[in-house]
């Protein structure tokens, strides 16, 4: 977090009080989506570096693992992500160097491949994803259930609103 919230809160009441910006809520809530946004991504990529993975190669192996046995091709990869395909074949080359994931021929097209986990990403899934998401509950028990279905309605209102 480049500046800290109340700093930010400061400024804010600054540009407020001289004038520039009658516009405090949605600025402030906006600011505070986002180094919540980057706090919690933070502490899951503190996680994921243990198992030398950042939250996109994670995003990448959870949507391979949700593919696993058949496979899913690359160009696949990239459409469920929402990643470009330069990203999307830079983290299948770590997840292949890493011994995660491995490259099979697809048997419906010799010219294309499709992608599984390999032995030791079933491994990873089996014995290491209840500590990551032991990790993400702990992060989330300050909110109760009530708070966490009201912020899960509210994000998604917002979601739809700014993709229309």
């Amino acid at each position: 977090m480049a500046i800290p919230i109340a700093t930010v809160e400061q400024l804010i009441e600054k540009f407020k009080s001289r004038g520039m910006s009658s516009n405090y809520d949605e600025i402030f809530l906006s600011r505070l989506l986002q180094f919540s946004t980057e706090v919690l991504l933070e502490n899951l990529n503190q996680a994921y570096r243990q198992y030398q993975l950042d939250d996109k190669l994670f995003a990448v192996l959870l949507v391979i693992n949700a593919f696993h046995p058949e496979g899913v091709k690359p160009s696949q990869l990239s459409e469920l992500t929402h990643f470009s395909r330069v990203q999307v074949t830079r983290c299948v080359e770590t997840l292949v160097k890493n011994e995660l994931v491995i490259r099979q021929a697809d048997p419906h097209d010799r010219r294309s491949h499709c992608l599984i986990l390999s032995n030791k990403g079933i491994n990873f899934f089996k014995n290491e994803i209840p500590p990551i998401e032991k990790k993400v509950v702990q992060a989330w028990q300050i909110i109760s259930q009530e708070e966490r279905q009201q912020l899960r309605s509210i994000l998604l209102k917002l979601l739809k609103h700014l993709g229309q």
